[in-house]
């Protein structure tokens, strides 16, 4: 049934009319909606519009698609299980950019490497440029049709009776005029009708038609880009020789790839499969028909093998040789590298050594003279900035762009990146254990646990970075890749506001301090555990500040579109609290 919808002559209205049913249900889960499980039941529905209507175009068997697809599902249920507005506002950009990532790699024609940067051009290419080119397909495919339907003395008819319209439009009004000056009764109802008119104000159906009718678009549009893409002319300096007989950027396809890489896609302005099929034998009459020609067009199956190559081959010592200057990838020699290396390795070695009681002597209180904890954190986090900015930049450019070296060179430059693997190790932990200190003086915020967070995605970074010297056929950008989505979607499922809210409590236990405006003022994931905390300490005026700030929760009309476990949890605890 499905390899039905990709030829059927009406794939292109079916998919025109589910873009519009979808637009219905977009704007119906999202008008007057905050997010909530509405977002993860629009993106499943969304893939299953492009996968089952673009299904020809579509990459088989990749794990890291599978991949990605997981991430962008259980980042879209964290609109209905947390409520913090940092990852809500950063997830609503977010995840749209890794859909648009995901359909390019899965979708787009030029099947690219997931972790090649290209993809991203492809990405942009289809939300907008292939995009907005197909809004006025739906037109052409009307026009066609009505094209189709109508015999040639029907469109004949029509064009007179559009003529006789513009024929009449001055009579009218004059006769109209006229009319109006002879009988008042006739001049007030044709007045009325204006004041009519005006009194029609734009209200909510029409702003959900307007909606539909925009989104419907964009939909069909998106999604025909993929099926019918625009093929852009190669850039000139992939443009072959002349002589050569082949296109412009491509090499000239055999007869058997030729129809292996024909989709049988439908035509870009109708939406209707294309009989690209030869004709094979009727077995009634015993007689073979010839290939379908679509005017303008080749056909796609030649009569003959002599028809494959129509252009006269040149003597090979008359051919002209491509001009093609070869591509050398950059590489940094490996003395430049080495020498590079131990002028650096030997400043940090030194650093680490001079002040390792410094860095690691903070926790039993033995900070430098004149020291406080706020100076401290900062040098440290000034520390974390040089470790990314300066190590990773040396460490990447030694393991990807180091020349061909002897074994002895090789040896050595492998053990110095070692040593630079180690100091930015150490280094990171002296920023980690600093900023524990930070907060152990001034309280946990929302900025210390991202930076907390970020700090151990660094730490795993700098382990793959090593890992990358001893095996050398590691991937190490498909890595790093693959370890920032599984970070990202760790610490939106990290419950941050609640991890916040308890980290202060343990420090309010130990130091008897506690910032009740911040706490009050994170999201409903921490109300739960704030309210027991009260109740327990007799914390005074923490549950009544909690009350104020969410009691518009209790009052609100929320729909299923928006249903968030955080808010139900908190409004739950709310009331136990009331009761007690």
């Amino acid at each position: 049934m499905y390899d039905k919808l990709i030829v059927v002559p009406q794939r292109g209205w079916i998919a025109l009319i589910s873009a519009f049913i979808l637009a219905v249900v977009h704007q119906y889960l999202f008008y007057g909606h905050s997010f909530g499980i509405s977002y993860p039941v629009f993106v499943i529905l969304f893939y299953l519009y492009m996968y089952t209507y673009a299904g020809d175009r579509l990459r088989q068997g990749s794990w890291f698609s599978r991949l990605v697809m997981v991430a962008i599902i259980l980042l879209s249920c964290t609109y209905g299980l947390f409520a913090n507005e940092f990852f809500r506002a950063l997830n609503a950009l977010f995840i749209p950019c890794l859909i648009s990532l995901h359909l390019a790699y899965m979708l787009s024609r030029r099947r690219l490497d997931w972790n090649r940067p290209e993809l991203i051009i492809d990405a942009l290419d289809h939300l907008f440029p292939q995009t907005f080119r197909h809004f006025i397909t739906p037109f052409a495919m009307l026009k066609h049709k009505a094209s189709q339907r109508m015999q040639e003395g029907q469109r004949a008819t029509f064009r007179k009776i559009m003529l006789g319209v513009l024929a009449a439009l001055p009579l009218l009004f004059i006769i109209i005029a006229l009319l109006t000056s002879a009988d008042r009764m006739f001049n007030e109802l044709l007045g009325t009708m204006p004041r009519w008119i005006l009194n029609l104000s734009p209200g909510e159906g029409t702003f959900r038609l307007v909606w539909v009718i925009i989104m419907g678009f964009i939909l069909f549009g998106y999604l025909w880009g993929f099926v019918k893409p625009l093929v852009y002319a190669p850039p000139v300096w992939q443009t072959p020789p002349p002589g050569t007989g082949a296109a412009p950027g491509v090499q000239p396809p055999s007869n058997a790839q030729a129809a292996a890489n024909r989709p049988p896609g439908p035509n870009a302005v109708t939406g209707e499969a294309l009989n690209t099929q030869p004709q094979l034998p009727n077995s009634e009459n015993g007689q073979a028909t010839t290939p379908v020609q679509i005017p303008g067009q080749t056909a796609a199956f030649p009569a003959s093998p002599a028809a494959v190559d129509i252009q006269p081959r040149p003597h090979p010592a008359q051919q002209v040789p491509a001009q093609v200057q070869p591509h050398h990838p950059v590489r940094i020699d490996p003395v430049i590298l080495g020498t590079v290396l131990v002028l650096i390795n030997i400043v940090y070695v030194l650093f680490v050594f001079l002040q390792f009681s410094y860095l690691f002597g903070a926790p039993q209180g033995n900070l430098p003279d004149g020291s406080t904890y706020a100076e401290y954190a900062r040098s440290g986090f000034m520390e974390l900035v040089m470790v990314t900015a300066l190590n990773f930049v040396i460490m990447l450019c030694g393991l990807l762009y180091a020349g061909p070296a002897g074994k002895g060179l090789q040896c050595l430059n492998n053990g110095l990146l070692y040593v630079l693997v180690l100091c930015s190790g150490v280094m990171l932990y002296s920023a980690f254990t600093r900023l524990l200190l930070y907060e152990q003086a001034y309280g946990y915020t929302t900025v210390r646990f991202l930076v907390h967070a970020f700090m151990l995605f660094l730490g795993v970074l700098l382990i793959v970075a090593g890992l990358r010297i001893h095996f050398r056929r590691l991937p190490l950008a498909r890595c790093y890749i693959i370890l920032a989505l599984a970070a990202y979607v760790l610490v939106n499922y990290a419950g941050m506001d609640r991890q916040i809210a308890v980290r202060n409590m343990e420090r309010y236990e130990q130091s008897g301090e506690l910032d009740m405006d911040y706490l009050t003022g994170l999201s409903t994931e921490a109300v739960p555990a704030l309210l027991k905390f009260s109740r327990e300490h007799e914390v005074y005026g923490l549950a009544g500040a909690l009350h104020e700030r969410w009691a518009y929760l209790f009052d609100e009309n929320t729909d299923w579109q928006s249903i968030n476990l955080s808010d139900y949890l908190a409004i739950r605890a709310l009331r136990q609290d009331s009761q007690q």
